[in-house]
């Protein structure tokens, strides 16, 4: 993704990247800036998910993990991933991803 968006910068090119990536990259990019955010289907959620009790041996850790992500803490920690060293977070929290509930939308491709 990188490596594109650097490209694109040099040919004076679009590119559609992730936003923490443009924000590791931003100050490197002397000819691109962002024309469009904040699409509710581009939107990249990620779940976490986990085994049921005893189906593998690190079960009882995972779900501590789980706990911990959920947490307070956990969630400041996503929230100010970046921070210091790029002016502006990496990845969004819990609570910005549920203003993108994706559940209502589907999208059909012909299947060839």
């Amino acid at each position: 993704m990188m490596a594109t968006l650097k490209r694109a910068d040099s040919e004076l090119a679009y590119f559609m990247t992730d936003s923490s990536t443009w924000v590791a990259a931003k100050n490197e990019l002397v000819n691109l800036e962002v024309l469009y955010r904040g699409d509710p289907l581009l939107i990249n959620t990620y779940h976490a998910l986990c085994q049921p009790p005893g189906a593998t041996p690190n079960q009882k850790m995972a779900v501590r993990f789980i706990d911990f992500i959920v947490s307070e803490q956990g969630q400041a920690l996503i929230l100010n991933y970046g921070v210091d060293r790029y002016g502006a977070s990496l990845y969004n929290d819990a609570a910005y991803a549920k203003k993108y509930d994706h559940s209502q939308y589907w999208l059909i491709a012909p299947y060839f």
